[in-house]
């Protein structure tokens, strides 16, 4: 991914601790990539439950709370996917004429206008009975596509915009055919725009009525917790091996979502580093 888009992301929520997810990100991209030794958060729980001697007790304390603050992101985001299978079934599919672009999915991070599930998440749609939007070359290549929606206030937009429209022709014939132009394109905005409202409508309700809200919020506060705890452990020094591997462990993992922002070729002082990250992991872990 380009340098841009890095700095997209890390643009997004608070700037400190997206700054942080960010460079600890790039460390565990190509960590992930060279040596499939990160932990799991039962493995860190029990690891943090042992003080290595003559390590600093801050640093132990510190990445205790870095383990507990893992094991509820993972409850959390656990909690969240349950909600996203108990309610597929009722979940509606957009009205077909409010899609426009396909390949939402493709982004780095859900579009906007794009459509998705009730946690948010991109839907993918079976587009092989999608004939009159797609052509037969791109449902043969791409069975699944998300498209992004035309939203009621874009709907709305365009049928004020119509509406003010004057045509115009040079002969009485091309006057008609322009005004009798205008008044389908209204015709079919306002068509769109309630077919957009009874489905914003609908999606509204059923994420009041699931609560997904305070599930949402509850991974956000956890992403956070993750993130200021595994920060904590990269601030704190490290007097023996094992407290480098709880670093190094804590910088691998606390990116979570940002591990793809880097590859394991990046020539980049990002990327040595994160190349570092994953060797400090390959000794640590082989000598545990």
């Amino acid at each position: 991914m380009e340098a841009k888009s890095m700095m997209q992301a890390a643009a997004l929520g608070n700037s400190d601790v997206s700054r942080r997810s960010l460079l600890l990100g790039m460390a565990a991209a190509s960590t992930s990539a060279a040596v499939a030794v990160v932990p799991t958060p039962a493995r860190a729980a029990s690891e943090s439950a042992a003080t290595p001697v003559g390590e600093n007790p801050e640093l132990v304390a510190a990445y205790d709370r870095f383990a507990k603050a893992w094991a509820e992101l993972k409850t959390a985001k656990g909690n969240l996917d349950w909600l996203a299978d108990e309610w597929r079934h009722r979940w509606p599919l957009a009205p077909e004429e409010i899609l426009l672009n396909a390949n939402a999915q493709n982004d780095f991070h859900v579009p906007a206008g794009a459509e998705t599930d009730i946690v948010g998440r991109c839907l993918l749609r079976d587009s092989s009975t999608l004939t009159k939007r797609l052509s037969r070359d791109f449902r043969g290549k791409a069975r699944q596509t998300c498209f992004t929606l035309r939203t009621s206030e874009k709907a709305r937009e365009m049928r004020d915009r119509w509406e003010r429209t004057v045509p115009q022709g040079r002969t009485e014939k091309s006057l008609a055919r322009n005004r009798a132009f205008r008044e389908e394109a209204i015709r079919e905005c306002t068509r769109e725009l309630a077919l957009a409202e009874q489905y914003e409508a609908e999606t509204a309700r059923l994420r009041a009525e699931s609560g997904v809200a305070m599930v949402l919020q509850r991974v956000k506060d956890a992403d956070r917790k993750l993130n200021a705890t595994a920060a904590e452990v990269s601030f704190l020094p490290a007097l023996t091996l094992e407290g480098v591997g709880m670093k190094a462990t804590a910088a691998s993992i606390g990116a979570h979502d940002l591990i793809k922002l880097v590859v394991l070729e990046d020539k980049s002082p990002l990327g040595q580093i994160a190349r570092l990250v994953g060797s400090v992991l390959q000794v640590t872990r082989g000598q545990a």
